[in-house]
């Protein structure tokens, strides 16, 4: 985790002052060193740890996918990486305050903001518009599920996802986001390492 932080902040530097030579590896170095500490370490379920290790590697494919501008592929490998995300949390107790909470929030960024994207993203294209829905409902569930968990490390994690995810639909697809890439980076790579240091917060019901 140590190693993986280090190199994020290096990665942040490189995408702010874009020198895209060191982001190149320095962005899927952060992913391997991320699945490297999910692998070791202490989990009370291994079926919460692998199926988060599976979301790790398509958060990577995803990465090389987007820096290489494949926007569909690399958001396609981003939506199997959060379905992974989905297959862990859903054997964890889920209280109903915590879901209705989770709820909640989706469901004011779904209105606030979640139209917009949708909008913008259906006038460049049916296809990405029907991408982005599809992006939308599965993150949501990702919201719902860590925040209705009560683990406060998952749903810190969930809700950077979802954060980081509207910067960059935001930027693609409306107008310029608030922070730019750097924004979404950082909130992107930190959602990722909570997702890890959740591993042992999470325990199957």
């Amino acid at each position: 985790m140590a190693v993986a932080g280090a190199i994020a902040v290096l990665d942040w530097w490189a995408v702010g002052t874009d020198r895209r030579s060191i982001e190149r590896w320095a962005k899927p170095a952060v992913m391997v060193f991320l699945i490297a500490a999910a692998v070791a370490i202490p989990a009370e379920s291994d079926w919460i740890r692998w199926w988060i290790v599976i979301g790790l590697a398509f958060g990577l494919a995803g990465d090389v996918l987007l820096f290489q501008d494949r926007f569909i592929p690399g958001a396609a490998a981003f939506l199997v990486g959060h379905l992974a995300y989905i297959v862990a949390l859903v054997p964890i107790e889920h209280p109903l305050p915590a879901v209705v909470f989770g709820l909640v929030m989706v469901g004011a960024f779904a209105i606030s903001l979640g139209r917009c994207i949708v909008r913008g993203a259906w006038r460049q294209s049916p296809l990405l518009g029907g991408i982005v829905v599809a992006y939308m409902i599965t993150i949501g569930a990702v919201v719902v599920l860590a925040v209705g968990s009560w683990s406060t490390v998952a749903g810190i994690a969930a809700l950077l996802f979802m954060a980081s995810d509207t910067l960059l639909a935001w930027g693609r697809f409306v107008g310029s986001a608030p922070g730019g890439r750097v924004a979404v980076m950082v909130t992107y790579q930190l959602a990722q390492a909570g997702f890890v240091l959740a591993i042992p917060t999470l325990v199957i019901s």
